[in-house]
């Protein structure tokens, strides 16, 4: 079989075409990498502010924020260790792993607004 110009230039286009769309592909994963990375850091910045506050402000009797603030800090942590995992992964249980870490990060992110009376903003 014998390749004409035609032939390598219609491969040409294609594979042109094909690294384009791997190449958006990989961008977009790389976004949705940096958004879960960026909540959970968001998260884990925000609790510890809020640890720190409450402790200041705790009294003997109220161990409860401090309990809930040190359970936000595991849950984050378990977050991030999934997320590290969900990196290493290829598809499809990527995939399905980043899914886990964004519905951990909303369920997360539920708790911290109505335990702590606060509003979450730029959910991913």
């Amino acid at each position: 079989m014998q390749l004409t110009r035609s032939d390598l230039t219609t491969s040409e286009n294609t594979l042109r075409e094909s690294g384009i769309e791997n190449q958006t592909l990989l961008t977009d994963e790389y976004t949705e990498e940096k958004a879960l990375e960026n909540r959970i850091r968001n998260l884990d910045k925000f609790v510890d502010s809020a640890y720190a506050t409450l402790q200041r402000e705790s009294m003997p009797g109220e161990p409860h924020r401090l309990d809930l603030a040190n359970d936000l800090r595991v849950k984050i942590q378990a977050s991030r260790n999934l997320f590290r995992v969900a990196k290493l992964l290829s598809e499809p249980a990527r995939e399905s792993m980043f899914s886990k870490v964004h519905d951990s990060l909303d369920d997360l992110e539920e708790t911290v607004a109505s335990e702590l009376s606060v509003t979450m903003n730029d959910r991913g």
